[in-house]
């Protein structure tokens, strides 16, 4: 592909479904799906920052081959245009999956032989959720390293039962890198200030191993979740070509006009990036981290 002309952020979301998948920490997954189902055959599922729904589909199909019978699934997000493209993005995906269902925009309901799915999505800030009940598992995915942690995790407790769960993948502990690289000077000041501009999200990872047990709850487990983005024989899996565009433009948009770098010195090293994508030669990679706690 050619490099964009325009961003879409639900398109982004999309693209780096495939980079996720890879990434997860599949020690810490495999503790969260069977401290869950060990929950009950009824389970209550609240996802904050769900993006157009990939998590959802991971987890639901998860479940399917255990003892579970019924999920309450409630995802929220801040951007309507998010919760649009998840709504229809997962009608697809339950039909295409088997079951009936019935809605076809923020409510819907699933049922197969093997589970019955309720889906709210919800449009709200996660400081300002509420729910019927408590849930039995909290997900924030590549979300509170945008966040005051503690602050939010005091105001969505009273949405989580005294012993729930608390999955939190894919978040940001510090490392960026590109490859191969072009100017050593440039590329290491092009990551430290992209870093400075994450303030303290640039270690989120780490941090939720403190300020979870700080807030009163337990780690369970917590891995390593790095994205790495390589070129193969056959180009870039899926759509993540659109993925490395949109992270280069995260860079650009994060770094122009900063006083420590020249516009010019930036677009420059933007549109060889953008070339090495094109080209099929660029390599990206993030650490991060996922934790579980309860």
């Amino acid at each position: 592909m050619s490099t964009p002309d325009t961003y879409s952020y639900p398109r982004y979301l999309a693209a780096k479904k495939t980079v996720d998948a890879r990434a997860l920490n599949t020690y810490v997954w495999r503790r969260f799906l069977d401290r869950l189902a060990a929950r009950g055959e009824a389970l209550r599922v609240l996802e904050v920052g769900g993006g157009v729904g990939a998590t959802a589909e991971r987890l639901i199909a998860a479940l399917e081959s255990r003892a579970v019978a019924e999920v309450a699934y409630t995802l929220v997000d801040l951007t309507e245009e998010n919760l649009q493209a998840a709504a229809s993005a997962l009608h697809s995906w339950a039909n295409e999956r088997g079951y009936a269902v019935t809605g076809r925009g923020l409510q819907q309901e699933w049922h197969s032989e093997a589970l019955s799915v309720s889906l709210r999505l919800v449009h709200a800030d996660l400081h300002n959720v509420t729910t019927d009940a408590p849930c039995d598992a909290l997900i924030g995915q590549a979300v509170f390293d945008l966040l005051d942690v503690p602050a939010a995790l005091e105001a969505l407790r009273p949405s989580v039962h005294a012993d729930g769960l608390w999955y939190l993948p894919i978040h940001f502990d510090g490392v960026t890198a590109f490859e191969p690289r072009m100017d050593g000077a440039l590329d290491a000041t092009i990551a430290r200030l992209y870093h400075e501009s994450m303030g303290d999200g640039v270690h989120s990872g780490r941090r939720l191993l403190t300020q979870l047990p700080a807030a009163g709850a337990d780690i369970v487990a917590a891995g390593g979740s790095d994205w790495v983005v390589h070129p193969t024989a056959d180009g870039y899996p899926g759509a993540e070509d659109y993925f490395l565009h949109h992270i280069l433009h995260f860079v650009e948009t994060e770094l122009t006009g900063h006083p420590a770098l020249s516009d010019e010195a930036l677009a420059e090293w933007s549109e060889m990036r953008h070339q090495q994508v094109e080209r099929g030669v660029l390599v990206y990679v993030a650490h991060q981290l996922d934790v579980l706690a309860v």
